[in-house]
């Protein structure tokens, strides 16, 4: 059985799965609303809990055919359809937060990677047009810089800095520049990464050039050749930089990555005129998958 084939026959299975808890998911609705009409907010939350966990159980069946040793968006996690339900639809969004700029850097005591990290935000800003949020209100509140204790907008009442890394990427809507805009940031930036790495195969190109400017020259050679096929190894950078890569890669290496380990899961339910948000954090350890966080809230990134 060729790659394709195999890959075809493990996301089949996967959505087998997935359908047959939403049959059960949909009878225990249907059973619950008829017997329990006045708590159907409480048989939501049932029902959204039954589908995280049934998201986690997928993903952990299509990381245990998982062989490689590297994550793009060629594997079967990454390629979960639009679920049909009776009266909706659920839809399944899977994004390793290495892909994103890690903003738990922000917070190290590692003094290169705080540098880097805030540079990679500031550029993000101002790539993204966003001249409202300052990043010395960002790093007050995480607690890379002095804390003032007192609330960013003098004519609030004041509130201490949160002082530590950010839960989830909703926090940064205490930051008073950043409360209008952050959505518009949060596409780019993570609660945390894998050890501080971002994953080349999956990193979006603003991701890459903010986060490791040194790999900026060669931002489209890195996309070109991950669409065409993943790249295997960190070391595959040779081939892409040539004889300018030995300067620069050990520079870089304790930034990059092609394997992921921990993974934002945001399903979206739409039952009849109602759409539910769940979010989980999960920690891929091998083939087996722990879940972090679970949140139930929004239609907005949460990690």
């Amino acid at each position: 059985m060729n790659n394709n084939m195999k890959q075809g026959s493990i996301l089949v299975t996967v959505l087998i799965i997935i359908a047959a808890c939403t049959t059960l998911v949909l009878f225990i609705h249907e059973k619950t609303m008829t017997a329990f009409g006045s708590v159907i907010t409480l048989q939501n939350d049932y029902q959204g809990a039954i589908y995280a966990m049934t998201a986690v159980e997928a993903l952990e069946m299509a990381f245990q055919y998982d062989e490689e040793n590297y994550d793009s968006e060629q594997d079967v996690w990454a390629q979960i359809p639009t679920i049909p339900l009776d009266n909706g639809f659920m839809t399944v969004y899977i994004k390793p937060l290495n892909a994103k700029v890690p903003l738990a850097g922000l917070v190290s005591n590692d003094e290169k990677l705080r540098e880097r990290t805030e540079t990679a935000v500031s550029q993000l800003l101002s790539e993204l047009n966003l001249t409202e949020p300052d990043i010395e209100e960002l790093k007050t509140w995480v607690g890379s810089s002095d804390p003032t204790g007192e609330r960013f907008d003098e004519n609030s009442a004041p509130y201490s800095a949160k002082s530590s890394q950010l839960q989830t990427l909703a926090e940064l809507a205490f930051i008073e520049s950043f409360k209008n805009e952050y959505k518009k940031l949060t596409p780019y930036v993570s609660i945390a990464g894998d050890n501080n790495k971002i994953n080349l195969n999956l990193a979006s190109a603003e991701v890459i050039k903010s986060y490791v400017p040194e790999l900026e020259p060669y931002v489209e050679d890195i996309i070109s050749t991950r669409e065409a096929e993943p790249l295997k190894n960190v070391s595959a950078l040779y081939e892409i930089m040539g004889a300018a890569m030995q300067d620069e890669y050990s520079k870089i290496l304790p930034y990059i990555d092609v394997k992921s380990s921990l993974f934002y899961i945001k399903l979206e339910l739409n039952i009849g005129d109602e759409n539910l948000y769940y979010h989980l954090l999960v920690q891929r350890n091998g083939s087996s998958v722990t879940p972090v966080k679970y949140i139930e809230g929004n239609n907005i990134d949460y990690f």
